[in-house]
């Protein structure tokens, strides 16, 4: 494969970029306080049909937080190989109150896999494992599982330090794949097979706005080829190819989908995100928003109804709780955000961590 280093013709997205902007609508003021502490690095979250919050460790534990309560419990344990890897993402099924499934991806001893869950009277069980043996690394296992608003269960994976596998669409890592409730590939897929889109280096998250276009966000390059930076956001097409490691984010040519928005040699970690709803949020309704590991804040970007265009970038909360992984709204109107600090030495956990935390207007 031809690597393209021509630095500096790179075209770099440039958006206006505020940092931490005091918000208020209609006379009110955002707060943030504690949901859950003490955990280690919080992943996957969700909300149960009738409000309980169910989210999971990356140290293989998943825990229910029942409506109203101070605390939580912890309902399994999986037994999981952590690092960049470990239990990962969590998804609800919507027909949830009706099937009763959960489904998680976690990494295993040498491969990673989705399962289904079943949860009958808050008591979790196996169901089954739908995939297994997708390619796993200490790095670079993804993790972003949710379903879309079209009923299928879309997982992003990593290439697993095997870039590549990326391009080969007889591999399963470096993908986003879209499946059916049993694992398999979902009617009207582009290749007939589980995926939906490749040449992804590392995928955290993604979300769907209100006009259905969904939206990533993905891990640039650390050393690979000479290669630094250049974390994407990008607008996912069934498909389509995204250049991993054929090129990185803004130089993509020919057949190669570019990111909507790249950031040079800015370094986000970017991961899990969600679009905002609710007229309560003012300027910040249908921004899209994800939490920055390396760069320790929440971004939030107005991106255009047809997902093509970053119009505006805001940061929120820089260095405030370090490193941030995953965002969720709430049934109630709320942002949660969850810290990822526990396991890492720079730069050391805050007191109670790792944390859920929860953003709300007062």
């Amino acid at each position: 494969m031809i690597r393209k280093l021509l630095f500096f013709a790179l075209l770099l997205v440039f958006t206006t970029c505020k940092k931490d902007p005091e918000i208020t609508h209609n006379g009110k003021h955002l707060k943030i306080e504690v949901f859950v502490k003490d955990l280690q690095v919080p992943w996957g979250m969700a909300f149960l049909p009738n409000n309980d919050f169910l989210f999971c460790e990356r140290n293989g534990e998943i825990n229910l937080k029942k409506y109203g309560a101070p605390d939580y419990n912890l309902i399994m344990f999986r037994n999981v190989q952590p690092s960049e890897g470990g239990l990962l993402g969590l998804a609800i099924d919507p027909l949830f109150e009706t099937n009763h499934f959960i489904y998680i991806y976690e990494t295993v001893v040498g491969y990673n896999q989705l399962v289904r869950l079943t949860m009958v009277n808050d008591v979790l069980t196996q169901d089954q494992i739908l995939i297994t043996g997708i390619p796993a690394a200490n790095n670079h296992d993804g993790g972003a599982l949710k379903f879309g608003p079209d009923g299928y269960l879309y997982l992003g994976t990593g290439d697993a330090l095997h870039p590549d596998s990326a391009q080969s669409k007889t591999s399963l890592a470096g993908k986003i794949l879209r499946l059916d409730r049993d694992g398999n590939a979902a009617p009207g897929n582009p290749f007939g097979t589980r995926i939906w889109t490749y040449g992804h280096r590392n995928v955290q998250g993604f979300d769907w706005n209100n006009e259905g276009k969904m939206i990533s966000t993905e891990h640039g390059p650390t050393s690979e080829f000479g290669w630094c930076c250049h974390d994407e956001i990008n607008l996912i097409e069934p498909g389509k190819n995204y250049g991993w490691p054929i090129t990185m984010g803004g130089m993509e040519t020919d057949s190669l989908t570019p990111a909507i928005y790249q950031t040079g040699f800015e370094v986000w970690a970017p991961s899990g995100c969600t679009f905002i709803h609710g007229k309560q949020w003012g300027s910040w309704e249908n921004d899209f928003i994800f939490g920055a590991l390396k760069a320790q804040k929440l971004v939030h970007l107005d991106i255009s109804a047809d997902g093509t265009t970053v119009l505006n970038r805001a940061d929120t909360l820089t260095g405030t709780y370090q490193r941030l992984r995953n965002v969720i709204e709430a049934p109630d109107g709320s942002l949660l955000f969850s810290s990822s600090n526990v396991g890492t030495a720079s730069p050391p956990p805050l007191a109670g961590d790792d944390k859920i935390y929860r953003l709300f207007w007062e």
